[in-house]
């Protein structure tokens, strides 16, 4: 019984690499932008305009770079529509000419109306970030 249990760890520990390797492949239609790597530096029209976390003040836009260097944005300018990705820590509340929509964590909605958006963090403190967002 012993020896069957280890067997089973010892067969576990050598294909948890295997695993994490196909955990981090990049999703169908998402494509590698060149000379970046990681799920997270994912580009293309798929991915869209990125919330996420990061400190101080709670969410920004993500606007590229690389593992040892990000680059955040408080405002964001499109033309035409865009996808926003919510992977802050809570849902968002966005606020435009298209009237108010919930976005939930690590969910997408295409943004399309022309106009501002004020993006906040359902329950947020007020002295946290709020964003803006520009469609063109």
């Amino acid at each position: 019984m012993r020896k069957s249990i280890l067997t089973a760890i010892a067969g576990l520990a050598l294909a948890a690499p295997a695993g994490g390797l196909i955990l981090a492949s990049p999703a169908a239609g998402m494509t590698m932008a060149p000379g970046t790597s990681g799920p997270a530096m994912m580009r293309g029209a798929s991915m869209g305009l990125v919330v996420a976390m990061r400190d101080p003040g709670c969410h920004w836009f993500y606007t590229g770079g690389g593992p040892n260097h990000r680059n955040y944005s408080l405002t964001a300018v499109h033309r035409g529509s865009v996808p926003l990705v919510n992977l802050d820590e809570a849902a968002l509340k966005i606020k435009g000419p298209g009237g108010t929509k919930i976005l939930p964590v690590g969910k997408r909605l295409m943004v399309t109306a022309k106009g501002v958006y004020g993006i906040t963090m359902v329950g947020q403190a007020p002295d946290d970030n709020h964003l803006k967002l520009t469609i063109k």
